[in-house]
Protein backbone atom coordinates (compact mmCIF):
# COMPACT_ATOMS: atom_id res chain seq x y z
CA UNK A 1 0.00 0.00 0.00
CA UNK A 2 1.31 3.52 -0.55
CA UNK A 3 1.51 5.79 2.19
CA UNK A 4 -1.98 7.64 1.84
CA UNK A 5 -3.58 4.85 2.48
CA UNK A 6 -1.74 4.54 5.72
CA UNK A 7 -2.22 7.99 6.53
CA UNK A 8 -6.03 7.70 6.15
CA UNK A 9 -5.73 4.13 8.18
CA UNK A 10 -3.89 5.92 10.92
CA UNK A 11 -5.68 9.25 11.04
CA UNK A 12 -9.27 7.53 10.75
CA UNK A 13 -8.31 4.89 13.50
CA UNK A 14 -7.19 7.78 16.09
CA UNK A 15 -10.52 9.96 15.34
CA UNK A 16 -12.72 6.69 15.81
CA UNK A 17 -10.29 5.23 19.04
CA UNK A 18 -11.23 9.09 20.80
CA UNK A 19 -14.82 8.46 19.75
CA UNK A 20 -15.07 5.32 21.87
CA UNK A 21 -12.79 7.26 24.72
CA UNK A 22 -15.41 9.76 24.90
CA UNK A 23 -18.63 7.23 24.83
CA UNK A 24 -17.09 6.17 27.84
CA UNK A 25 -16.79 9.48 29.18
CA UNK A 26 -20.46 10.14 27.99
CA UNK A 27 -21.69 7.40 30.42
CA UNK A 28 -21.89 4.51 28.44
CA UNK A 29 -23.70 1.85 30.63
CA UNK A 30 -21.86 -1.13 31.86
CA UNK A 31 -23.80 -3.50 29.29
CA UNK A 32 -21.83 -1.76 26.79
CA UNK A 33 -19.16 -1.90 28.36
CA UNK A 34 -17.05 -5.09 26.66
CA UNK A 35 -18.31 -3.72 23.00
CA UNK A 36 -16.82 -0.50 23.41
CA UNK A 37 -13.32 -1.72 24.57
CA UNK A 38 -13.14 -4.05 22.33
CA UNK A 39 -14.03 -2.01 19.61
CA UNK A 40 -10.93 0.90 21.35
CA UNK A 41 -8.56 -2.38 21.26
CA UNK A 42 -9.24 -3.20 17.26
CA UNK A 43 -9.17 0.68 17.00
CA UNK A 44 -6.19 1.18 18.57
CA UNK A 45 -4.43 -1.89 16.39
CA UNK A 46 -5.97 -0.27 13.25
CA UNK A 47 -4.39 3.49 14.46
CA UNK A 48 -0.66 1.37 15.17
CA UNK A 49 -1.25 -0.12 11.94
CA UNK A 50 -1.32 2.97 9.79
CA UNK A 51 1.23 4.94 12.02
CA UNK A 52 4.34 2.33 11.17
CA UNK A 53 2.77 1.38 8.01
CA UNK A 54 3.18 5.50 7.32
CA UNK A 55 6.56 5.64 9.35
CA UNK A 56 7.74 2.78 6.96
CA UNK A 57 7.14 4.61 3.81
CA UNK A 58 7.99 7.81 4.95
CA UNK A 59 11.03 7.17 7.36
CA UNK A 60 12.22 3.53 5.91
CA UNK A 61 11.47 2.41 8.72
CA UNK A 62 15.11 2.33 10.39
CA UNK A 63 16.55 0.78 13.38
CA UNK A 64 13.66 1.40 16.53
CA UNK A 65 17.19 3.15 18.30
CA UNK A 66 17.47 5.38 15.26
CA UNK A 67 14.02 6.75 15.40
CA UNK A 68 13.32 10.00 15.70
CA UNK A 69 12.38 11.54 19.34
CA UNK A 70 9.26 13.07 17.83
CA UNK A 71 8.19 9.67 16.72
CA UNK A 72 8.75 8.07 20.29
CA UNK A 73 6.63 10.69 21.75
CA UNK A 74 3.78 9.47 19.55
CA UNK A 75 4.08 6.36 20.42
CA UNK A 76 3.65 7.63 24.03
CA UNK A 77 0.73 9.13 23.10
CA UNK A 78 -0.85 6.18 21.81
CA UNK A 79 -0.16 4.15 24.24
CA UNK A 80 -1.80 6.74 26.55
CA UNK A 81 -4.61 7.02 24.48
CA UNK A 82 -5.53 3.40 24.33
CA UNK A 83 -5.14 2.76 28.10
CA UNK A 84 -7.65 5.97 29.03
CA UNK A 85 -11.20 4.04 28.20
CA UNK A 86 -10.28 1.33 30.21
CA UNK A 87 -8.86 2.59 32.94
CA UNK A 88 -12.21 5.50 32.77
CA UNK A 89 -14.71 2.58 33.33
CA UNK A 90 -12.91 2.19 36.54
CA UNK A 91 -12.87 5.23 37.78
CA UNK A 92 -15.76 7.34 36.43
CA UNK A 93 -15.87 10.05 39.25
CA UNK A 94 -12.57 10.96 37.78
CA UNK A 95 -13.67 11.37 34.13
CA UNK A 96 -12.51 15.34 33.69
CA UNK A 97 -9.29 14.59 34.45
CA UNK A 98 -9.35 11.59 31.41
CA UNK A 99 -10.69 14.36 29.38
CA UNK A 100 -8.09 16.21 29.69
CA UNK A 101 -5.25 13.90 29.85
CA UNK A 102 -6.91 12.29 26.57
CA UNK A 103 -6.79 15.59 24.54
CA UNK A 104 -3.67 16.71 25.77
CA UNK A 105 -1.78 13.77 23.90
CA UNK A 106 -4.21 13.96 21.08
CA UNK A 107 -2.45 17.60 20.82
CA UNK A 108 1.05 16.62 21.66
CA UNK A 109 0.79 13.97 18.95
CA UNK A 110 -0.82 16.64 16.93
CA UNK A 111 2.25 18.71 17.41
CA UNK A 112 4.57 15.77 16.36
CA UNK A 113 3.07 14.89 13.74
CA UNK A 114 3.23 18.29 11.75
CA UNK A 115 6.06 19.97 13.28
CA UNK A 116 8.40 16.73 13.77
CA UNK A 117 10.34 18.73 16.23
CA UNK A 118 14.12 17.89 16.84
CA UNK A 119 14.06 16.63 20.30
CA UNK A 120 17.23 16.79 22.75
CA UNK A 121 19.29 17.54 19.60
Amino acid sequence: MSWPYYAILHVAGILLLTGATFAVFGGASEARRKLILMAGGILSLLALVGGFGLAAKKLGMPNPMDWPAWLWVKVLCWVGLSAIAGIAYRRRAQTPRWIALTTFFLLVALVMAFLKPALGR
